[in-house]
């Protein structure tokens, strides 16, 4: 019995092992925010002025190399930080529904909503109105918190999360994401969570990196030729 409580634990050990191992890491660092308002929210009963919008995010070391680059993202919870300038941190990336780390996963139910929404907005969240930006996360952090897949879940004067307080022109957008959040069998968006257990989780849409200087002057310049083109023929 004992041989075999040893092979037991022994096993358990090694797949524990492997499973670590075969997890992407990224390192995260955070230059500052992009568009966004500061706002005061309610979340477990305390009030907290937060900055509610895009977090600017620069990823390194990524272990399968495809997430290096410069990131907007949003996050999924109020209790932790992302210090801007701070110390680059180790991140573990995953699929949405398994953040946040540590604490209870938001679940598939709440990931698939916040996809649904992210196809929704179609890349207007990463957009310079701060308004809308300000709007797209606190509907993130109403889903992750409140949603259990029922639309009258979603209501910022109950729950765990409240927004009571907010601007008119941040409500009516939050209350339009949310609508196109339940919106069962709507296209999704797949999404990757970056967790970490000391500092505030982030959602990255990996088919949208911020373009490099590079790419934008390429851009640009292709869209000079195309005009050039149309006015030619």
């Amino acid at each position: 019995m004992r041989h075999m409580q040893s092979s037991v634990v022994a096993l358990f050990v090694s797949v524990a092992a492997a499973t670590s191992a075969s997890a992407e890491l990224v390192t995260v660092f955070c230059p500052g925010v992009g568009a966004g308002r500061n706002v005061t929210v309610q979340h477990n009963g305390t009030d907290r002025s937060v900055f509610a919008g895009q977090i600017r995010l620069d990823l390194t070391n990524s272990t399968s190399g495809t997430l290096n680059g410069q990131w907007r993202s949003f996050c999924t919870e109020l209790h932790l930080h992302i210090f801007v300038n701070g110390a680059p941190q180790v991140y573990t990336v995953s699929q949405l529904k398994d953040v946040p780390v540590p604490g209870l996963p938001m679940g598939q139910v709440r990931a698939d909503a916040i996809a649904r929404m992210y196809a929704f907005a179609s890349g207007a969240q990463y957009g310079s109105n701060a308004d809308y930006a300000a709007a797209f996360q606190i509907a993130v952090w109403e889903i992750a918190n409140d949603y259990d897949g029922t639309a009258v879940s979603l209501d910022l004067a109950l729950g765990n999360f409240r927004g009571t307080t907010l601007a008119a022109a941040i409500t009516t957008s939050v209350t339009t994401l949310l609508g196109a959040a339940t919106q069962v069998g709507a296209p999704i968006t797949q999404l990757l969570g970056l967790g970490n257990a000391t500092y505030q989780d982030q959602i990255i849409d990996p088919t949208s990196p911020i373009p490099t200087p590079g790419t934008i002057a390429m851009l640009a310049l292709a869209g000079i030729f195309g005009a050039r083109r149309r006015r030619c023929s």
